[in-house]
This record gives structure tokens, C-alpha cells and sequence, in this order.
């Protein structure tokens, strides 16, 4: 198994699909040797972009277990500035599943930047929590970076601490790597985008995203840095039920699909066609593969993935850099699925 995805590695890299690569993955709790390609090593780090999403999950889950948080109730009752209007029915619940109506993307940092201001945090918190609903909460889903930045204003408002804070104390500390982390040694990280138009280079150890980084780093919506054994560290704590992190009831909540009970008549098997838990995507077929019709996960727009498939005991961590030194090109979704591919027919020619 490892020879072929070192194949597959090898000839992406080849292709152009990415300057680096690593993949990391578990079969029923027994890692495999790490597989890297080109200028990647076991402990170079990749900027997980919205694999981000997930420990902001966990985190705002670990909130909710010690009562700080409620799933369903309205975060306006905590929240000032969804307190009133149609905003004042959303819930940390539809935050977290892409229901509570916000839009796909906040462009305050473009504002920012367009005006020639310095980055003010506070201030663009404020201008992220302004941003108008573009649908009823309930009614559609719409994939919302703006939604898990605002479930990251929610989490620091309401326990007066730094976001970085809260993730390393409610997740990363618990999780026994020091594979992943939201400050890396830029030295050791995997190069993102030459963004030369907005004054930054080739970004490097920074988080890629504009929201993040306009934001300080490691945000709700991206911001992580991981190893490819990191980060099938955490992918294993999600497979077995994250335990020391997140109760029983919580855990299971997170995995479950929730679409249709979020939904309800709105609901759309077809749109987005792929199923959702709490922050995790389920059965997304196009990087998955067709054995994983009960695998949770997440992408990033990096070209970066997580899967985790309690039914075949299975975790695979895959790193690339597609975005280097351009956002143009391959997005390495076939990378992607072809590997999910080869560990699936490997995990069942050696049952």
C-alpha cells in the first residue's frame, strides 16, 4: 500500500499538481510509515486551510459540554450583534452545519486593504459580525467561512479569551503530537501562494487565507498548521469518539448527518450532495472514493485532507501545497480520491 501511494505521490508531483506532498495514514490504529514526496519530509508542515474547520468544531463542542455554550440556542442570546433582526433566530448548531444563512465568504480584509487601513481585529470582528444574512437560518446550506469565524467571536466573547487559547487548552493539548499547532516554525513549513499583488510574497508559515490572516492567524474558518502523522493523530481521536476531548453524547452528535433534521422541508439530498455532521463532511464522493459512503472528513482549499471511517478503521492524512506558487491549476481532488482509493482496496485485500 505505501508503494503505490508513494507512486501516486510521485507522479502528482510530476504532473504539477503540487510542489510537496505527505500522507500519513492508520489501519485499525496501526500506523503505516509516513509517505512523502518531492521537498516534503514526515515533519514539514502544511497549512490545513478549512481542515481548520474541524478543531474549531471540537473546540466549540468542548465549550457546549462544560455548559459555557448551547447547540440550539439562539447565539444572540449571548452574541449583541445577532441579538435582534433575522439573524436573532441562528444557533451555534446551523453555524456549524452551513444552515444559518450567512454568506459563503467575509471581504472586510479586502476593505481594509482597499482603504489603505492597517489591520484592526477588533474592528473587523465588529465588520464580520455586520455581515447580512443572504437566507432565512434553516433554509438552505451554504458552505460559510464567515460562519465558523463568527462561531470563533461567539466562543471569545463569551469566555473573554484569545481563540488560539481556547483550541491549544480544549484540543491540541489533549491530543499528544506536537504535530499541529497555529504558530509554526516557518522553516519547516511548506511555501502557499506568491501573493505578491497584496504585499506578502511567497507566504510561508503564514496562514494562507485572507480572512485568517487579516484576522491575526489561526481563525475559525483556517488557520492550522500540521504534520501529516499530526494531524492522523487528531483524525484517529475523531475515529474512536475524541476521547478526553468531547463526552460521549457530544462526539456522537458531531459525526452524525444532520441536514435533514436542520433542513427539514428544505431539505435537498442533491444539494450539496454530500452528507454533514457538526464540521464534517460525509460520503464526498469526488475525494472520498466510492468505499467511503460512511467516511467523515474535510478538504482544504490548499489541497489539503482529512478522512476518517469508523467502519473500515481507517484515517488518512494527506498533505499537498497546490496553491504553490499558484492558486491556479489542479486542485488535487483526483490526488486525493486516488488514495482514498488504494487504502480502501489495500484495508479490504488484507481483511
Amino acid at each position: 500500500m505505501t508503494h503505490e501511494i508513494r507512486r501516486l505521490l510521485n507522479q502528482a508531483m510530476t504532473d504539477g499538481v503540487a510542489p510537496a506532498a505527505s500522507c500519513a495514514v492508520v489501519l485499525d490504529g496501526e500506523a503505516l510509515p509516513t509517505v512523502t514526496a518531492s521537498t516534503a519530509a514526515p515533519g514539514t508542515s502544511f497549512d490545513l486551510a478549512s481542515v481548520t474547520k474541524l478543531f474549531t468544531t471540537v473546540t466549540m463542542l468542548s465549550l457546549v459540554g462544560d455548559g459555557e455554550l448551547e447547540l440550539d440556542a439562539p447565539v444572540g442570546t449571548r452574541l449583541p450583534a445577532y441579538a435582534h433582526g433575522d439573524k436573532s433566530t441562528v444557533t451555534l448548531r446551523q453555524l456549524l452545519t452551513h444552515t444559518s444563512g450567512l454568506p459563503s465568504e467575509w471581504r472586510g480584509w479586502e476593505r481594509s486593504l482597499a482603504g489603505g487601513r492597517a489591520f484592526d481585529r477588533r474592528r473587523l470582528v465588529d465588520d464580520l459580525l455586520g455581515t447580512p444574512l443572504e437566507s432565512a437560518p434553516g433554509t438552505r446550506f451554504t458552505y460559510s467561512c464567515a460562519g465558523f469565524n463568527t462561531a470563533m467571536a461567539l466562543a471569545e466573547h463569551v469566555t473573554d479569551r484569545p481563540w488560539a487559547a481556547l483550541v491549544r487548552d480544549r484540543v491540541l493539548s489533549k491530543l499528544g503530537t506536537d504535530g499541529i499547532t497555529g504558530t509554526p516554525d516557518p522553516e519547516r513549513c511548506a511555501p502557499t501562494e506568491n501573493q505578491a499583488a497584496l504585499g506578502r510574497g511567497l507566504v510561508r508559515g503564514i496562514v494562507h487565507d485572507e480572512a485568517a490572516w487579516s484576522l491575526g492567524g489561526l481563525s475559525g474558518n483556517a488557520g492550522m498548521f500540521a504534520t501529516a502523522p499530526g494531524l492522523a493523530v487528531f483524525g484517529e481521536s475523531l475515529r474512536t469518539g475524541l476521547p478526553g476531548i468531547l463526552s460521549p453524547a457530544l462526539a456522537a452528535d458531531m459525526w452524525r448527518s444532520q441536514l435533514p433534521d436542520m433542513l427539514g422541508g428544505h431539505f435537498n439530498p442533491a444539494d450539496p450532495g454530500f452528507g454533514h455532521g457538526l464540521g464534517l463532511r460525509i460520503n464526498q464522493q469526488p475525494w472520498m472514493g466510492a468505499a467511503g459512503r460512511d467516511a467523515r472528513g474535510h478538504g482544504g482549499f490548499t489541497g489539503t485532507s482529512l478522512l476518517a471511517d469508523r467502519e473500515y478503521g481507517v484515517t488518512i492524512a494527506l498533505l499537498t501545497n497546490r496553491v504553490s506558487p499558484s492558486r491556479v491549476g489542479d486542485d488535487a481532488t483526483a490526488l486525493r480520491k486516488a488514495v482514498s482509493d488504494v487504502v480502501y482496496s489495500g484495508k479490504n485485500d488484507s481483511n
